[in-house]
């Protein structure tokens, strides 16, 4: 429990111990609530302005409250937080990932009745509410959002009239229009993820469900071996042996800056911090685009939500709510994204965004109309180096596309069970 508390008395007694000069008579207890907040991948600015800034405003508000900050790397995170929520015994309000909401979601607090009704609720994106969201109920706030579009240079492109391409089918043509090959090496990518290697696991996720498909089955299992995770499969390897025809073809040479920058690479998807900045003449040739689609499914774009829980085990639940409607504030939402370049899921906290920024106002614009959560990823520690594994003998040749599909369900079906998914 890290709800503590401080008393601070000096112990009178009346007639026996005079008091020192300056000491009023009766002297009272003083109590502090220590409200602890896990937050990871702080900026020293953004540290600043928590501490600096935000935190004394709240404890203005809130006589007796001492806001302090804790704060981790990615590289421990899983352990760490684990650690906290399973044991009981952690900071009262926790930094999670887009898509932890099944990994701890009966660990952490049900908060219907405290956000359901704040009038601010209505302003936060739905995707974001969807990621906050488990087994139907809300448990916590979102903070910020990342979306991943994929981005085009359509002054480099080889049709620049052709626009981004909807389709898988549509997508492969692009990819061998503008892919250049000499000498066995890659001269111009048409495409590149932000794994630079033709292939990341998030982004894999979201060709599944823009095929139509889902990561599981009704009954909790996993749904591997379904029809659209083979289509998501067979077009990544068909847009890589695009890049690649052999595994012997060499990739893009280093690049210095950014890879749409760089004019090596026509598009791909990257989060606003890999790209040049929004008032690079740049960006008057680039289109912004959902993921392309299956046959049966529809175009998206993956949207990650970082956002703030509170675990079961805190005895003061209102005390940390408050903080985080505090925090998620319009005024607090646009302070933080000018401190700490992080993009508000409030989108009342847009209008001034917007305004300034006409790159930022087109990616907006699109994340709310092809917007998905990356969100429900059950065990996702485990599945990640997973999907990494047999994915990547698939891709290199190394083993079939069938296999792949079996091994991926048989694995993670058994880290399904492993860890109380399913029954």
């Amino acid at each position: 429990m890290k709800r503590v508390i401080i008393l601070t008395l000096i112990v009178l007694l009346a007639g026996v111990v005079a008091l020192p000069a300056g000491f009023a008579h009766p002297v009272e207890a003083r109590q502090t609530t220590v409200l602890e907040i896990y937050i990871t991948g702080l900026t020293e600015d953004t540290m600043n302005w928590f501490n600096d800034t935000l935190f004394p405003a709240f404890e203005a508000e809130h006589p007796g409250v001492d806001v302090q900050i804790l704060t981790g790397g990615w590289g421990d995170f899983d352990v760490t937080v684990a650690g906290w929520i399973t044991t009981g015994d952690g900071p009262d309000i926790i930094y999670l990932g887009s898509e932890y909401a099944a990994t701890f979601g009966d660990l952490l607090m049900n908060l219907d009745e405290q956000f359901q009704g704040w009038e601010d609720w209505a302003q936060y994106l739905p995707a974001a509410i969807d990621t906050v969201t488990y087994d139907g109920h809300i448990r916590g706030l979102p903070l910020l959002m990342s979306p991943r579009p994929i981005f085009y240079r359509a002054d480099l492109m080889a049709d620049p009239e052709a626009g981004a391409p909807l389709t898988f089918a549509d997508a492969l043509e692009f990819m061998r229009a503008n892919t250049v090959l000499e000498g066995g090496a890659a001269k111009q990518w048409a495409f590149m993820d932000i794994g630079n290697d033709l292939f990341d696991a998030q982004e894999f996720i979201g060709y599944i469900w823009s095929a139509g498909g889902t990561l599981y089955y009704e009954d909790g299992t996993s749904a591997f071996d379904s029809p659209e995770t083979a289509e998501a499969m067979q077009y990544m390897y068909d847009r890589r042996r695009v890049m690649r025809p052999t595994e012997d073809t060499a990739g893009l040479p280093p690049i210095e800056g950014t890879a749409l920058g760089s004019g090596m690479v026509i598009s791909g998807i990257f989060p606003m911090w890999a790209m040049p900045a929004t008032s690079d003449p740049l960006w008057n040739d680039v289109l912004i685009a959902p993921y392309p689609a299956g046959p049966n499914g529809s175009p998206l774009i993956q949207v990650f939500i970082d956002w703030l829980a509170v675990p079961a085990y805190v005895q003061d639940p209102t005390l940390a709510v408050e903080f985080l409607k505090f925090l998620g504030s319009q005024d607090n939402a646009i302070a933080l994204k000018d401190v700490a370049g992080f993009t508000p899921v409030r989108q009342d906290a847009w209008d001034q965004i917007k305004a300034a920024d006409p790159v930022w106002a087109k990616l907006l614009d699109i994340t709310v109309e092809y917007g998905r959560a990356f969100s429900d990823i059950r065990a996702s520690a485990e599945l990640r180096p997973l999907i990494f594994e047999q994915m990547t003998l698939y891709l290199t040749d190394q083993q079939s596309l069938e296999d792949t599909q079996q091994m991926m369900k048989e694995e993670y079906d058994a880290i399904l069970e492993d860890n109380g998914y399913l029954d």
